[in-house]
């Protein structure tokens, strides 16, 4: 009797959103199930007069689900239907949470904060199951340190770091909350996870956040204690990454000019060293094409590794390129000697596809904040970008672009998408590796490939729909969702299943029962 007391639609209601809440940071399973019981108890619960009549009467609700309309009318100017479906159902969170939360009871203030706290406390066991893997302790093998992030992409799961510190911040500015040492340790562990995963999505958003936060805290806030800490915090946080940038932009560009009038014309072996002069490419300071025998390194680099010398590296780049750039980096020759030279540990690396020794050093941010100038500098001299992440992203949204431009007014359609972008890829004869042809990696350009200009228009107005409903009630929503639109510009956020729980999850959950109006 007093478990059937207990099992009401509104706690079953509760424990579902709970399990939703777990389940982003550490178990997609989880989600699942999260969806059959909310779905079974709305379904179970009946009363859908009641709940027609709600959803009716609402503006906000229909603001809410505008775009997943318009996508659903997409399917009428489409080729591809399967394609088309597929992508409707990856999509329907943004129709049924919306349904869900605007016809079910108000959360109490209890039961929305332990959702939030189930949150935080699923995002920190994820943080150690990664560190778990980051130290061996596991029989998982990583080949880069953003591979730590084992449910869910690095960059989605820094996303959700990014909220759980935010929620943190927001119970740590109240007055009457117990416990502050505990929540300001969990902030911090998870600011220097952050850190470790180097998702430059992740620490960008977070640094704007905290400027954003620090501007707030200044103008609203009379505690000098708060407005001092907060302050140096900040400054001290932006002034250690304006020095790293700094001092790693000089060592990029501190480049030792080889004296090749006194150097050997050939190698130990006999064999003449190839020179590019023209070439600008430097690892470490060192020329990449400088003092180079093909016939040498192949044929010793075969005898030390499975991987042959004309093969791909573990990233599907040329593994002759990434050899000669790690050995530039070392500063050897590229010849028997430059092979001789290098450890085992090195040899695993270069199969890998660390170009530069350097990249293997994973704690901190030097070694990414090195690679992504080295990146730019390859972009500045028209060089493959294939698997280099920033300047990939380069070449899709120039493709999604031109696919818009011939598509303007209503795109190509829901379900022509992936046909159209590699098609035209095809067109501009792109230097990108076929494995690497992806889609836009940009909310706005994606919408706007699917549903041209029109699409564009109706989901900024269906994205700030809410914001407008809500931005003088909740501060707390409003830096939510500022999270939510600074990762449209760098991801493509909606396109994927995890990505539009987790954005629509927390924004119909912030939109109904949030507090903080601080």
């Amino acid at each position: 009797m007093q478990l059937k007391s207990y099992l009401t639609h509104k706690n079953i209601f509760v424990f579902g959103l709970v399990l939703l809440a777990v389940g982003m940071p550490v178990s997609r399973f989880l989600v699942s199930v999260s969806q059959f019981v909310l779905l079974g108890n709305w379904i179970i619960e009946a009363n859908f007069l009641a709940k027609w009549n709600a959803l009716k009467k609402s503006k906000a609700f229909w603001a809410f689900i505008g775009i997943y309309l318009f996508y659903a009318l997409g399917l009428l100017w489409t080729e591809d239907y399967t394609y088309g479906i597929k992508d409707l159902r990856i999509k329907l969170p943004m129709l049924w949470l919306p349904v869900l939360f605007f016809t079910s009871p108000q959360l109490s203030k209890k039961e929305y904060h332990s959702i939030l706290h189930f949150f935080v406390g699923a995002t920190v066991i994820a943080t150690f199951w990664s560190m778990a893997v980051y130290f061996g302790l596991t029989k998982i093998k990583i080949h880069d340190v953003r591979e730590i992030s084992r449910f869910e992409s690095h960059i989605r799961f820094s996303l959700m770091i990014v909220l759980a510190i935010l929620y943190l911040f927001f119970v740590l500015i109240r007055k009457d909350i117990r416990f502050k040492i505990i929540y300001a340790c969990v902030l911090v562990w998870l600011l220097c996870f952050l850190i470790l995963l180097q998702s430059f999505t992740g620490i960008i958003i977070a640094g704007i956040i905290a400027f954003t936060a620090l501007s707030w805290v200044l103008v609203s806030k009379n505690s000098a204690f708060l407005k001092i800490g907060f302050s140096l915090l900040v400054i001290g946080t932006i002034s250690y990454l304006s020095f790293i940038i700094s001092d790693e932009w000089k060592k990029y560009n501190n480049i030792k000019q080889p004296d090749y009038k006194n150097s050997p014309l050939y190698t130990k072996s006999g064999n003449g060293y190839y020179h590019d002069t023209t070439a600008t490419s430097t690892e470490n300071g060192n020329y990449v094409w400088s003092f180079v025998c093909d016939k040498e390194l192949k044929k010793e680099w075969n005898k030390k590794s499975w991987r042959g010398y004309d093969s791909l590296d573990y990233h599907g780049n040329f593994l002759r390129f990434t050899l000669i750039r790690y050995l530039a980096s070392r500063g050897y020759t590229k010849d028997s000697v430059g092979i001789n030279k290098l450890s085992e540990e090195d040899i695993h690396n270069i199969e890998n596809g660390f170009s530069n020794y350097a990249y293997t050093n994973t704690l901190g941010l030097r070694s990414r904040i090195h690679e992504l100038i080295w990146e730019i500098d390859q972009a500045s001299n028209k060089q493959n970008p294939t698997g280099h992440s920033l300047t990939m992203r380069f070449e899709f949204w120039k493709t999604a672009w031109h696919v818009i431009k011939q598509n303007p007014l209503i795109g190509v359609g829901t379900g022509d998408v992936e046909k159209a972008l590699k098609e035209q890829y095809a067109s501009d004869k792109t230097s990108l590796n076929p494995r690497w042809q992806l889609h836009s990696h940009n909310q706005f350009l994606a919408v706007g490939v699917a549903l041209g200009i029109a699409g564009i228009i109706l989901f900024l107005i269906s994205f700030f729909a809410p914001f407008l409903f809500k931005c003088m009630h909740s501060r707390f929503f409003v830096f939510f969702f500022l999270i939510q639109f600074l990762s449209l510009f760098n991801e493509d956020t909606l396109e994927t299943q995890a990505g539009v729980t987790f954005c629509v999850f927390f924004t119909q959950l912030l939109f109904h029962n949030d507090e903080y109006n601080l």
